[in-house]
């Protein structure tokens, strides 16, 4: 994980056209990815997925070099988010993601997405899907993020 810093600078500066790589088998992906802010910043999907030279020759199944698991998350996010980061990981939910816990938990891809940016209402869906029972004074009706801060997930004060 120490060359994902690397990585994030680096490629930007090859890594414009690297989607077109992938757009004839992943044409859905690409045009998402397409449309996220990290896109526009140079960020492309060897960013996640490394270069999968062997990938994207084979004629076969060949897996990408890489696809981050959910523990692996917060680094690769973290690295340019970092203030974000340092919120999350103090969160409930990370400490079930970082630990690899059988139960599972969000990470930064559960609320924001993968390859498109999610809008508020998608993220709020997100929290409903494991918070469906909600205590009394929670009104998700107005949205999570009004009363709790959106990367600790605790009250706001």
């Amino acid at each position: 994980m120490k060359w994902l810093p690397l990585l994030l600078f680096v490629l930007p500066l090859g890594a414009q056209k690297t989607h077109e790589y992938c757009a004839p088998c992943h044409a859905e992906q690409v045009a998402d990815l397409e449309t996220h802010p990290h896109f526009a910043k140079g960020l492309s999907c060897d960013a996640c997925h490394g270069q999968s030279v062997k990938h994207r020759t084979s004629t076969g199944a060949a897996s990408p070099d890489r696809v981050a698991a959910p523990d692996e998350v917060p680094a690769l996010c973290g690295s340019c988010h970092a203030a974000q980061k340092k919120e999350y990981l103090t969160t409930k939910h990370a400490a079930l993601v970082v630990s690899r816990s059988a139960v599972k938990s969000a990470n930064c891809a559960t609320c924001h997405g993968v390859h498109s940016l999610r809008t508020a209402k998608q993220m709020q869906q997100q929290c409903v899907k494991c918070h469906a029972v909600l205590p009394a004074p929670c009104k998700p009706e107005v949205g999570c993020v009004s009363c709790h801060a959106p990367h600790r997930m605790t009250a706001k004060r």
